[in-house]
C-alpha cells in the first residue's frame, strides 16, 4: 500500500537532520523534530513554522508516520531501541556505514525500515539545497517506503542505487570517505608542503583551487583513466625520487602518505598505457622500498 500525506518526523537534529528538517517533500509534512540542545531548538523554531520541536526522540515518534533518525552512527541503535514502535510507522536511518540491523526493535515491532544516506557532505545547518542534484544509497525491502524514498529522491532530480550487507555498506562508506573526508585531508596535507616555497597553508588552499576544481571536472566529464596526470602517467622517476626526498625531509607521515596513495592507484595510472613493464617495475620497487625505510 502506498504511504500518502505522511506526517515526517526528524530525530537528532544535527548538520544532515536539520538539512532534512528544512527541505521541501512532495508527499508530506513536517510534524516534528528533536533536538538535545536548546539553542538548537531556538533555531528550529526560527526555521519551521507550525512544527513541534522538541527535547526527546519519543514525543516524535509519537506525532510522526515517517521518522527519520540522523543522530550519529553510534547513536541510532540505542534511539530506536528506546521508543515504542508501532506498525503504522516507518523508521530511516541515515548512515551509510550501517545496515537495517540497527533498526531491528522497529521492524520487531511490525514498522517498516529503511536505510537513506545522501551521498553529500553538509559543512553547515542550513544545507536544504544539497539534498539536491546528488544520490541516495537505499537499503530497503519494502516496496512502499523504498517508493517513498525514490520520490523523494526524484523531487530533488538525485539518482538512487541499492546498498545492502555489511560489506556491501562498509566499502561503500569507505569509498565515500576516501572521496571527501579523507580527499580534504590530503588536500591540506599538499598545502602544508608548500611551506618550503615559503606560502601559508591557507594562501596554498586558495592557489591550488583552479587545479583541484579541474581535476574534478575531468573526472567527472572524461572519466578514469583519462582524468589523472602527471610523473606517475609519464613514468618520471627523476620526479618521482625527488618528491619521496622532500616529502621525507618534511614529515614522515606526509611521506608514507604520498608513497602509499601513489602505489595503491598505480594500476589506474598504468591503464593509459604509457609505462612499459620495466618503468612499472621501477617505480613499484620505488615506492615499496621507499615505505619500507619510514
Amino acid at each position: 500500500m502506498a504511504i500518502l500525506s505522511p506526517k515526517i518526523g526528524i530525530i537528532g537534529t544535527g548538520r544532515v537532520g536539520s538539512s532534512f528538517a528544512t527541505a521541501t517533500y512532495p508527499d508530506g509534512k513536517i510534524v516534528a523534530t528533536s533536538s538535545r540542545r536548546p539553542e538548537h531548538r531556538t533555531w528550529l523554531s526560527s526555521q519551521l513554522s507550525n512544527v513541534a520541536i522538541v527535547d526527546q526522540a519519543t514525543k516524535v515518534a509519537e506525532l510522526a508516520d515517517i521518522v527519520f533518525i540522523t543522530t550519529s552512527d553510534a547513536a541510532i541503535k540505542p534511539v530506536c531501541d528506546s521508543i515504542s514502535w508501532q506498525p503504522h510507522h516507518n523508521v530511516i536511518h541515515c548512515s551509510g556505514a550501517l545496515t537495517l540491523s540497527v533498526l531491528e526493535s522497529a521492524a520487531n515491532a511490525g514498522a517498516s525500515v529503511a536505510g537513506f544516506h545522501p551521498l553529500q557532505t553538509f559543512p553547515g545547518y542550513t544545507n536544504p539545497d544539497r539534498l539536491s542534484n546528488i544520490a541516495y544509497a537505499i537499503d530497503c525491502n519494502d516496496e512502499a517506503l523504498t517508493a517513498w524514498l525514490q520520490s523523494f529522491a526524484d523531487a530533488h532530480h538525485s539518482n538512487t542505487f541499492t546498498i545492502q550487507g555489511e560489506t556491501a555498506h562498509a566499502a561503500y562508506h569507505a569509498s565515500a570517505v576516501l572521496a571527501c573526508g579523507l580527499l580534504a585531508g590530503l588536500v591540506g596535507i599538499s598545502a602544508e608542503l608548500w611551506q618550503h616555497a615559503d606560502i601559508d597553508r591557507d594562501q596554498a588552499l586558495k592557489l591550488l583551487a583552479p587545479i583541484l576544481k579541474s581535476t574534478i571536472e575531468a573526472i567527472a566529464d572524461d572519466g578514469l583513466p583519462d582524468a589523472i596526470s602527471g610523473p606517475y602517467v609519464r613514468g618520471d622517476l627523476e620526479t618521482i625520487r625527488k618528491h619521496l626526498e622532500i616529502t621525507s625531509e618534511v614529515n614522515p607521515d606526509t611521506s608514507r602518505a604520498y608513497s602509499a596513495l601513489a602505489l595503491a592507484q598505480l594500476h589506474i595510472a598504468n591503464e593509459k598505457g604509457n609505462l612499459d613493464e620495466v618503468t612499472l617495475s621501477t617505480i613499484k620497487r620505488l615506492l615499496s622500498g621507499h615505505l619500507e625505510t619510514l
